[in-house]
């Protein structure tokens, strides 16, 4: 049996996603969760949007680029694309299945959030935490403020004191919600 689940995105944005999907499919056995700045809408929030290049190690424009490539890789409903269907606007940003924000979320196990304040995917995370509280699921937010994507797993704020506490905080929600199951 799992306890948790801890998502981060290392590279490949479409981790959470991915993750999430099972998160639904799983929700009745998994204790807790932990989201560390995922990507939940392949549509482009506001933050991705007006990022441009400015953020690192990731910035906005690399975001949408990396949406736009892996859209035009899948077709509906996951399946891989063709070269006669691989066109990124065959795929809906906004279905569910690619893009978790417009998921259902009821039910779901109580779940961290994580995200720095210059993190391009700061809004993903903010809209996410609240949909998944409207659903009636137990939220917890961490937003560190100045930290960017990585901010605890990598990048020059991991071993930081910001990058620390974002990694002591994320075992101490773990810990709580693990004992709490028992």
């Amino acid at each position: 049996k799992q306890d948790f689940i801890a998502t981060k995105d290392p590279g490949n944005q479409n981790d959470s996603n991915d993750r999430s999907k099972e998160i639904k499919k799983l929700s009745s056995i998994w204790k807790c969760i932990n989201l560390v700045y995922g990507v939940f809408d392949l549509s482009g929030t506001p933050s991705i949007r007006s990022d441009g290049m400015t953020s690192m190690p990731l910035c906005g424009n690399d975001l949408l680029w990396m949406y736009q490539l892996y859209r035009s890789n899948v077709s509906a409903r996951g399946q891989t694309a063709t070269s006669d269907d691989a066109r990124h606007d065959k795929v809906n940003p906004m279905d569910p299945f690619v893009s978790p924000l417009y998921a259902n979320l009821c039910n779901m196990p109580p779940a961290l959030f994580t995200i720095g304040t210059s993190d391009p995917l700061i809004d993903d995370t903010m809209f996410m935490a609240s949909r998944y509280n409207l659903c009636g699921n137990h939220v917890e937010m961490a937003i560190y403020e100045g930290g960017e994507h990585g901010i605890g797993h990598f990048g020059v704020q991991e071993e930081e004191e910001m990058g620390k506490l974002a990694r002591e905080y994320t075992l101490e929600f773990m810990g709580r919600h693990l004992d709490e199951s028992g």
